[in-house]
C-alpha cells in the first residue's frame, strides 16, 4: 500500500486530544514522522506512544502556541529528531460561548492569542522551516464553520476564526511565490464531538442526538472525519489546492 506521507515530517499542534490527536495518528499511519505538540505532557506522551506502538514515529514537545520561543523549540526538536519539516497543522485552539456584553477584554485577548497569534506564528515558523528543507510543503490551519458565519453568543470565537480564514488566504498567496512553494489551506469543521464541545455543553447523548438532528446529513461530526480532511489538505492529493476553505460540517453551512 502506498503511504501518502512516507518519511515526511509534520508538526501537529493541539495533538493531545480531539481533532489534533486523531490527525497525528492518521498522518503517522500514512508514513509521516509527527511532532505532536500541546500543553499536557501526559496526554502528549500518550499519543506519541500510541503512534510508536502502531509502528510509526512521533515525538511530543510541550508547546504554548502563542510563544515565539516555544515555536523555535518545536521546530528545532522536529528537525533534529525527525528530519526536515514538510508541513504544519495549526490545530490548537480555544473555544467559549458567552454573550458579547459579558465577554471581558482579557478573555477576548486570550482566545486571540491561541487561535490567531498561535496560527500566525505557526505559519511563519513553517515557512522558514520548509525553506530550509528545500522541498515544497503544506500548511493546514484549522478554522471553523464559525469562521465563515456568525453564531449568537460566540462573537470572540467567530472573530478569531474569521481572522484565521483571512490569514490563510493571504499566506497562501505568499506561499505560492516562495521557493520552495508552500500551500496554505483552511479546514472549517462544523459541530465535532470533542472535549471542546462537551466541555462547554456537556456530554449527554441526547445533546449529540440533537446536534445530529440539526445537521443535514443527520449525523454528528467526529475527529476522525477531520483527520481524513486534513490528510487530504496536507498531502500531494491536494497539490493544486491553496488558499481554499474546506468545509466539513455535514451540510450545516449550506442549510
Amino acid at each position: 500500500m502506498t503511504r501518502r506521507l512516507a518519511d515526511r515530517v509534520v508538526i501537529v499542534t493541539g495533538a493531545t486530544k480531539g481533532i489534533g490527536r486523531e490527525t497525528a495518528k492518521r498522518l503517522a499511519q500514512e508514513g509521516a514522522r509527527v511532532a505532536c505538540t500541546g500543553r499536557s505532557a501526559a496526554d502528549g506522551e500518550s499519543v506519541a506512544a500510541e503512534i510508536a506502538a502502531e509502528g510509526g514515529r512521533a515525538i511530543f514537545v510541550r508547546h504554548d502556541v502563542a510563544s515565539v520561543a516555544d515555536w523555535r523549540d518545536v521546530i528545532a526538536r522536529a528537525e533534529s529528531e525527525l528530519g526536515a519539516v514538510y508541513g504544519v497543522v495549526n490545530n490548537a485552539g480555544g473555544f467559549f460561548v458567552k454573550p458579547l456584553g459579558e465577554t471581558s477584554e482579557a478573555e477576548f485577548d486570550g482566545i486571540f492569542d491561541v487561535n490567531v497569534l498561535g496560527a500566525f506564528l505557526g505559519v511563519k515558523a513553517g515557512f522558514e522551516a520548509i525553506a530550509r528543507s528545500g522541498a515544497d510543503g503544506s500548511i493546514v490551519n484549522v478554522s471553523s464553520l464559525m469562521g465563515l458565519v456568525g453564531y449568537p453568543g460566540a462573537t470572540a470565537y467567530c472573530a478569531t476564526k474569521g481572522a484565521l480564514t483571512g490569514l490563510t488566504k493571504s499566506a497562501a498567496l505568499e506561499g505560492a511565490q516562495r521557493t520552495p512553494r508552500v500551500r496554505v489551506n483552511s479546514l472549517h469543521p462544523g459541530v465535532i464531538w470533542t472535549q471542546m464541545i462537551t466541555g462547554q455543553f456537556g456530554d449527554d447523548p441526547a445533546l449529540s442526538d440533537a446536534f445530529a438532528a440539526d445537521t443535514p446529513l443527520r449525523m454528528i461530526g467526529l475527529p476522525e472525519h477531520m483527520a481524513e480532511a486534513i490528510l487530504y489538505l496536507i498531502s500531494d492529493e491536494s497539490a493544486f489546492v491553496t488558499g481554499a476553505e474546506l468545509t466539513v460540517d455535514g451540510g450545516r453551512g449550506a442549510d
